[in-house]
């Protein structure tokens, strides 16, 4: 729970360093696509990724001309494919909650109606829901993600770098179409003894927003 006061903290301090301007530039919208979710293991299995969902809103505050930062509220899967762990070639699914928050910069100095834009940040997520599906895990109780990863913690903090490009249409909207890395830093397990797992994501994003104010 500290990381999500630590998060509202920042969103309350970044809005009122903002205030005189904060208000023509603000932006909100929604945003949703597909993930390809794997795992870094410490030992040498071998993963293979799943296609997965994404999705969630965002607000975006003014830093400088060309700087803003994001804060997001996203619903993402993860998870991997295995043929190597367990020997049972099973496949992990996990749902978070993530909260990131961007840094974006644009590199041109004009606000064009096509604007490119390079992203980076970090996340903290809350598991919100697991399961193991074929080879064993649908047969027995103990290869459920209660039985075969006990020790699994519910929170992963990751770090987040990528591009998009934002695109205005009709009067204050626009679209957005993005591309991401999420690398997990956190033992997904908890467990000293475990293989280490760390999520990543590769997510390709689109979505629409709303310029406010001003």
């Amino acid at each position: 729970m500290n990381a999500i006061r630590w998060f509202a903290a920042f969103a309350a301090v970044t809005a009122l360093l903002n205030h005189g301007s904060a208000a023509a530039q603000t932006a909100f919208g929604v945003k949703g696509g597909v993930t390809w979710a794997d795992a870094a293991f410490i030992d040498q299995f071998t993963s293979e990724a799943l296609l997965r969902k994404a999705g969630g809103g965002f607000v975006t505050l003014p830093l400088s001309e060309r700087a803003t930062v994001q804060l997001e509220a996203l619903y993402i899967e993860r998870g991997f494919s295995t043929s190597g762990l367990h020997q049972d070639g099973s496949r992990t699914r996990m749902s978070y909650l993530d909260f990131p928050i961007l840094l974006r910069f644009r590199p041109t100095p004009s606000a064009a109606r096509v604007r490119p834009i390079l992203l980076a940040g970090a996340y903290w997520g809350h598991e919100v829901g697991c399961r193991l599906e074929g080879g064993v895990a649908q047969f027995e109780e103990s290869n459920s993600c209660e039985g075969r990863f006990r020790l699994r913690g519910v929170a992963d903090v990751g770090l987040i770098v990528g591009a998009a490009i934002e695109m205005a249409t009709v009067d204050a909207w626009f679209v957005t179409l993005e591309a991401r890395y999420h690398y997990g830093v956190r033992n997904l397990y908890w467990d000293p003894a475990s293989d280490g797992a760390k999520a990543r994501n590769l997510s390709a994003l689109a979505g629409v927003g709303v310029r406010v104010g001003g």
